[in-house]
């Protein structure tokens, strides 16, 4: 899964995740589509939403790192 996968599996859209990370929707673009990187802070607020919706054991490796 790739970190766009998971924005879905959280029931966000790039709109309501761009307000979560304080940036436009553009940069959320950009960064599903690999022309620009995510802020370490990004990954946090990311799996941190995901662990909300009931995967209690993600990692940061596993949300941007192993695009399987």
């Amino acid at each position: 899964m790739k970190p766009k996968d998971f924005r879905k599996f959280c029931g966000l859209s790039q709109s309501e995740l761009a307000e979560k990370y304080g940036i436009s929707v553009q940069a959320v673009r950009n960064k599903e589509s690999g022309k620009t990187n995510y802020s370490p802070e990004e990954m946090i607020i990311l799996k941190y939403l995901v662990k909300e919706k009931g995967i209690e054991n993600i990692t940061i490796d596993q949300i941007f790192f192993n695009e399987k």
